[in-house]
Order: structure tokens, then C-alpha cells, then sequence
């Protein structure tokens, strides 16, 4: 993993704080693929990301918000909290040690059940994962 202080680069703050709502750099900075990611419509809602790293492939989904008090990262102060969001988003991400094993889990996992099936853009994320781990 790179250092978050490497992948969010802020002239205007000291190397302390922090301050960010894009979770981009966040993603990127883990070292994994990022194969899809399908992310809500909103100022608030949830992103789903399909991940490769080497032969494993994993898929995390996670909400978000619009201000620092319904959002987890823009509420991160410092770049040790914005570590330990990282750590927790990581250690949520279900890993599979093939692309058919992870396929596998998408096909029956049971959806409905799931807070965010709601949302189209669940429905499009497992559409589009499905074809992606098939080829």
C-alpha cells in the first residue's frame, strides 16, 4: 500500500491534517486492480468495486455521504484516521482465489439481502461483474 500522504498531496495543509472527499486516491493508493466500480448518482449512496490483485479478485461495496458528518472520509482529520479507514475498507473487501471462485460468490450470494440491493446501480455493478469474471 502507498503512504496516503503520497496519493493526496495538499500544498495548503500541513503534513498532518487532512482533509479529502474523494475516495479515489484511497482506492488506488491499496494496490489493487481496479477492474469495475460503479458508484451511486448522488451526493450520497454507496460504491461497488471489483478488484484484482494478482490471481485473486475481490468485490467491496460501501456507503458514503455528502459532508463530514455522514461521510467516513471527510470526517478523517488526520492521515493516521484516513489510514484506518483504509484498513477498514480493506479488510471488508471479500476476497476469492480465482476469478470462477469469485464469480461463484456474485451468482449465489442472495442480493436482496443485501442494504444496498435497492439501487439500480447494485443490479448494473452485478450485471457488469458477471460479464467481466465470465471472459
Amino acid at each position: 500500500m502507498k503512504p496516503l500522504a503520497e496519493v493526496y498531496k495538499k500544498s495548503e495543509f500541513s503534513s498532518k491534517e487532512f482533509y479529502e472527499s474523494d475516495y479515489g486516491p484511497l482506492l488506488e493508493s491499496m494496490g489493487w486492480t481496479i477492474l469495475l466500480k460503479v458508484d451511486d448518482k448522488d451526493c450520497q449512496g454507496d460504491s461497488r468495486i471489483l478488484f484484482r490483485d494478482g490471481n485473486r479478485y475481490g468485490f467491496l461495496i460501501f456507503g458514503w455521504g455528502s459532508c463530514s458528518g455522514c461521510d467516513s472520509l471527510q470526517a478523517c482529520d488526520t492521515f493516521e484516521e484516513a489510514e484506518q479507514l483504509r484498513n477498514r475498507l480493506v479488510h471488508d473487501t471479500e476476497w476469492y482465489d480465482s476469478k470462477e471462485n469469485c464469480l461463484r460468490r456474485i451468482n449465489t450470494k442472495d442480493w436482496e439481502l443485501d442494504y444496498s440491493w435497492h439501487a439500480e446501480e447494485t443490479k448494473e455493478f452485478i450485471a457488469k461483474a458477471k460479464a467481466l469474471l465470465s471472459k
